[in-house]
């Protein structure tokens, strides 16, 4: 396995997990049982792709790498305080719309920058930044309704 391919795969499991613990957090916060449940369905899907990204490391001999506490900490404290300062539905739903922009980002860069001919990989990539830009979809149309 080549050290591109492992960063690859560290960089969607982060990503994965980065979405779960925000979130995690936001399902703590919201009163919106719409939201909730929409919520709910993409911390399931990033559950689901974070085991992914773990059982192809483990098929390939490698640990992935979990996100740093600091990066945690401070993604913790970011969103707390965001929430503290406006916790209505709409700002969540921009709060998440960014989150996932940002994710989808990534997901692009390193695709464009980390390339392989691991198919099994790429097809992850493709599947992962498919479920992101469905999910910032669904928080658009959501946007409109709050």
């Amino acid at each position: 396995m080549e050290e591109k391919e492992i960063t690859l795969a560290n960089r969607m499991f982060q990503d994965a997990t980065v979405g779960m613990l925000a979130i995690d957090k936001i399902l703590k916060k919201i009163e919106n049982e719409q939201l909730r449940k929409l919520f709910a369905k993409q911390y399931d899907m990033y559950e689901k792709f974070a085991n992914k990204c773990d059982i192809f490391a483990a098929n390939n001999d490698f640990d992935l790498k979990e996100n740093s506490f600091f990066k945690k900490t401070k993604q913790t404290i970011m969103l707390y305080m965001s929430l503290w300062m406006d916790k209505s539905p709409r700002h969540i739903v921009e709060m998440m719309i960014s989150g996932t922009v940002m994710g989808i980002i990534d997901t692009i860069k390193a695709e464009k920058d980390l390339k392989t001919k691991n198919e099994d990989l790429n097809q992850m990539v493709v599947e992962f930044r498919n479920m992101q830009e469905d999910f910032y979809e669904k928080l658009k149309k959501q946007l409109a309704k709050v």
